[in-house]
């Protein structure tokens, strides 16, 4: 009984994780359930740029917090910001994404949950999440 009640909280500890998928057209690029910069990285070719329309990067939590929204944003490895959006899912043209990659090394995906009051969110310390890197091959 001890053991079956222990594997169904593992369970249920496995399901509340946060993920995120990245997605050029309806190719998997990288799915992740964990903030790493290394593991995170993805190389793209530019055939693959050429074939596609867009990147898309869908961010999934299995609950979200009353008072609070999810931003995702898109920045180059000089640390700006070259796109946000409010929400969950974030597409990208890839002609939009070619430019970026061909003007820089690298381009980051980040994102942030934060309070929507913003008395809270002077209050409360925010840290945004490294999603994935994209690189040019």
């Amino acid at each position: 009984m001890l053991l079956a009640f222990l594997l169904s909280l593992i369970g249920t500890a496995a399901i509340s994780q946060d993920s995120w998928k990245i997605c050029l057209d309806k190719k998997t690029l990288l799915t992740a359930l964990a903030e790493d910069e290394q593991k995170n990285r993805v190389i793209i070719s530019p055939g693959d740029l050429k074939k596609s329309k867009n990147l898309v990067v869908t961010y999934k939590e299995p609950s979200q917090q009353k008072g609070w929204e999810r931003t995702l944003f898109v920045f180059n490895e000089d640390d700006k910001e070259l796109k946000t959006q409010m929400g969950k899912k974030l597409s990208l043209k890839v002609s939009d994404l070619k430019d970026w990659l061909n003007q820089n090394k690298e381009v980051k995906i980040y994102t942030l949950n934060s309070p929507i009051d913003p008395k809270m969110k002077a209050q409360v310390r925010l840290r945004r999440v490294h999603l994935c890197t994209l690189v040019l091959q």
